[in-house]
This record gives C-alpha cells, structure tokens and sequence, in this order.
C-alpha cells in the first residue's frame, strides 16, 4: 500500500478522532465553577478573537510548508490546551487553554480535507473525492454525538473528566498525523505569489468565479442560521420550564443529550448529501438546505414549545447536507497552493458575518433586560425575516450558476 492509499484509509479515522470534543458539553459550567461570570465571558472572547486572528494565517501555513506539518501542529496544540484545563484552576491557564484550543481547530480547519482531496488528486482519484468526504464528515459527527454524551455522562462524576476523553482523543489523532504522507504538487506552487497578502489577494480574487462568489454567499448565510439556533437553544430550553430541564444537577446530561442527538441529525445528513445530491443538483441540494433550516428558525419565532425542541435538534442536519458537496465543488476550482488558505477565508467570513448579525441584532435591544418569550420570539424573527431576504436574493441567480456548474473547472 502506497503512503497515499494510507492517507485515504486513515482518514475517516482522523476525522472521527478529530472530533472527540466532549468538552463542548460542559466547558461553560466547567469554568463557572471556578471563575466568576465575567472571567468566563472574557473567556469565551479569548477563544473568538483567536480563532478570528489565526484562522485564515493558519491556512496559508497549511498551504506553504504542508498539510502534515500543520495537523501535526493542530494536534499538538489540542493536547497542550486539554492539559492545561486537566491541571489548571486559575484564569491564566484557562486563557491558555482558550487560545491553544482556538489554535488547534483552526489549524486543522481547511487542512484535513485539503489534505483529503491533494491525496486524491495525486492518485488520479479526485472523482471520489465527494462521496469519501461525506463518509468522512458522517464519521466525525458520530463521534462528535459520541464525545458529547460522554461528556455530559462523565461531567455528572467530575466536570474534568470530559476534558480527559478530549485530550484521550487529541492524543489519537496525533498518532494518526503521524502515519500521514504529505501529498506533494511542486507544479502547482511554482508560478504562484508567495508571501501571505498576495496568496490572499488571489484567493479573494477568485470570488470573481461566480460559481465560487455564490457558494460563498449560501454557505455564510447557512451558517449564519445554524449558529443562531445554537446561540439561543440554551435559553429557548429554559423558557420552556420543563421539570427535567430544571434540575441543575443533571445540566451536563441534558445539555450533552440535545447536543448529541443534533450531531447524529447531522450524521444523517452527510450521510445522505451524495445521494441527495445526484437528485437534486448542486443548487437544488443548497435550496433545500436553506429550507430546512429557515423552517428550524421558523419554528421556533413562532412559539416557545416543547415540539419544537424537536426541529431545534435537527439544525446539524442541513449544514451536514452541503458539507461534501460544497467542498467537491470548490476543490477543483483552487489550486493545491491556495486550497486551504481559500477555505480558511470561507471559515473567516461566515465568522465575520455571524457575528455582525449579533451585533445588529442585539442593537435593538433594551440594555440590561433579561431573558424573556416575547425578547426571544422578536429576535428570532427578525433573524427569519433576514434569512428569507438573502435567501430568494440568492437563489433568484440559480438558473446563471447551473450554467456554470456545466462548464469544467480550470484552476488545476
């Protein structure tokens, strides 16, 4: 077996080690526990700020000294950050923590399936590419669903421990890293700038695609939708007064329980996105993931009920759905020397975006006012309303971008 044949069989390994997050569960009480509520905040801000810094310089390291080396890294730094929330109990360590996590994800954000398709490609098998990511991202959200339920199950005994099982899992895919050849283009990288703006500036030019320029558009708004159901799930739950949701006692299983069944919704989707896709087409599997998740948002403006919880465990499934699709169509249409770097910006903007709908949207509000139904539903819908705008300026250039999908892409 070839050293890329390797790549290809340990991949999905990777990504579901790679994903063994069961931090994510219990990180807020774990740090509430032993910080006051406004050292977790500037916590949180830590972790953000970091990842908005080192997102896209990440991905420009990925796409100049190698896929392999930068994994390498990315693992590296998961376990430094898990061992410093494991033996650490001050606000110094946690910031540490905060920092090298943010570190470690964004390092690998790009990398893992820039490093998935160069290895494909190298084998002239890039026509697998697709339906071998979706395997892949279906994977990883298992054990994702996996690492969060373990994570509220073990946060019941010791909070701590839910960072053990990450750290058990940073440790395996460093091991996997390890085994991974670099899948090496030299002819790519030639005739392509080389410092940081100019590779960023090109990749920025490459939006002029409009195939490229769309995608970029969906999947920001997308994201935008997914991440306010997750934003506001936490409080949509505590304002359903439900008896179990009460009970504080169990807050890392019930949190790690909605958590979980959301990643196995997400499992579904990708696994389902190939053949989803072979139906609908590239744009049709885009409008219904903008559907789905405009009726999760819907659902949830217009009433505050325990049926809907339903729907808001599902919010997975349609990011999960256009993952492997929206990723076979950029691949082939960026070059080796930038493939990382380009899908780093793509993480950028939707960040950017999201967190500029937070602030539009929090801008309405009455400074100091807590938490209520009618607060909720408003801007809930407000987030609807915007949704739906973007989503038929969007879709109303479908017809222009099947026509580009029918032309072969040049970058490579």
């Amino acid at each position: 077996m070839s050293n890329l044949q390797l790549n290809l069989r340990l991949y999905p390994w990777f990504r579901a080690a790679s994903d063994g997050h069961a931090w994510i569960t219990v990180f807020f009480l774990y740090m509430s526990q032993r910080l006051p509520l406004d050292q977790v905040i500037q916590l949180s801000a830590v972790y953000y700020l970091s990842a908005f810094i080192l997102e896209v310089p990440s991905g420009y390291f990925s796409d100049r000294i190698g896929r392999r080396t930068t994994l390498l890294m990315a693992a590296s730094a998961l376990i430094l950050a898990y061992l410093c929330f494991i033996i650490g109990a001050g606000y110094w360590w946690f910031a540490a923590g905060q920092f090298l996590l943010a570190a470690g994800i964004a390092m690998q954000s790009g990398t893992d399936t820039a490093l998935h398709y160069d290895s494909l490609k190298a084998l002239g098998r890039e026509s697998e590419y697709a339906q071998r990511e979706a395997n892949a991202e279906q994977w990883g959200l298992i054990m994702l669903a996996i690492a969060t339920i373990a994570g509220g199950v073990l946060g019941l005994i010791d909070l701590r421990l839910a960072y053990v099982f990450s750290l058990c899992s940073a440790l395996t895919m460093a091991v996997l890293v390890w085994r991974f050849a670099e899948p090496m283009h030299a002819q790519e990288t030639t005739a392509l700038p080389q410092s940081f703006t100019a590779v960023v500036l090109s990749c920025l030019a490459r939006l002029r695609d409009p195939l490229l320029g769309w995608i970029l558009l969906v999947v920001v708004v997308l994201y935008a939708l997914a991440h306010i159901v997750y934003e506001l799930y936490q409080p949509y739950i505590s304002l359903l007064q439900l008896p179990v949701f009460a009970a504080s006692s169990y807050a890392p299983l019930i949190s790690g329980v909605v958590i979980s069944i959301s990643m196995f919704g997400g499992a579904l989707g990708a696994r389902a996105s190939i053949s989803w896709q072979s139906r609908l087409g590239l744009v049709g599997i885009l409008a219904v993931a903008m559907l789905i998740q405009l009726g999760i948002v819907a659902a949830m403006a217009i009433a505050v009920s325990p049926l809907v919880l339903a729907l808001v465990c599902l919010r997975n499934f349609p990011m999960a759905l256009v993952h492997a699709p929206v990723r076979a169509a950029i691949a082939p249409r960026i070059t080796r020397a930038q493939r990382a770097t380009y899908l780093s910006l793509q993480g950028l903007f939707e960040r950017l975006f999201f967190a500029l709908l937070l602030l539009g949207l929090s801008s309405g509000l009455e400074r100091g006012a807590a938490v209520s139904e009618p607060t909720l539903l408003n801007i809930l819908t407000s987030t609807l309303w915007i949704g739906i705008a973007l989503a038929v300026a969007l879709f109303i250039f479908s017809s222009r971008i099947r026509r580009v999908l029918k032309v072969k892409p040049q970058a490579e």
